[in-house]
């Protein structure tokens, strides 16, 4: 059966259109909404990561990072990357901490905080081996059992 004459061709689309067109004309600001909110990862130090963050708003949205509530400066290790946050090589000193995608909407002034996501960073670190006994390089002779010591430190343990 065809639309009657007059009536909307796509009535599935009229609720929608109303809803938008109630809140221009009563002001009320549409809301940040996160499509993907950055979430809490395993990270090897020194290696590649990416915290992503996708939002969409009636306006123009500028996208920005926080670190423990403070805003993180791009460098050439850790960068905006469109709206989620790039590391060429991840960092257990500096990337220790609660991250936050934060999304302002610059016409209306709104403002929407991401949950928190952090790293779990995987590290190792070996120290010189050394060794113990015998005492001395010296006393070292073929079949001579000795024993070496060598310090060892990472994350998880």
């Amino acid at each position: 059966m065809g639309a009657a004459r007059g009536a909307p061709s796509s009535p599935r689309r009229l609720p929608v259109l109303s809803v938008l067109l109630l809140q221009l004309l009563s002001g009320v600001q549409a809301a940040i909404i996160f499509i993907k909110e950055p979430s809490s990862q395993d990270a090897l130090q020194g290696r590649r990561a990416l915290l992503r963050c996708e939002v969409e708003a009636s306006g123009p949205v500028h996208v920005y990072w926080l670190l423990d509530g403070a805003p993180v400066q791009d460098t050439e290790r850790r960068f905006a990357q469109g709206s989620s946050l790039s590391f060429t090589a991840v960092d257990r000193l500096q990337d220790s901490g609660a991250f936050q995608c934060v999304a302002r909407n610059e016409a209306t002034g709104e403002e929407a905080h991401s949950a928190n996501a952090s790293f779990n960073i995987k590290w190792i670190e070996t120290g010189p081996v050394v060794l113990k006994h015998p005492a001395l390089e010296a006393e070292i002779q073929p079949q001579t059992q000795i024993t070496l010591r060598c310090h060892i430190d990472g994350h998880p343990r």
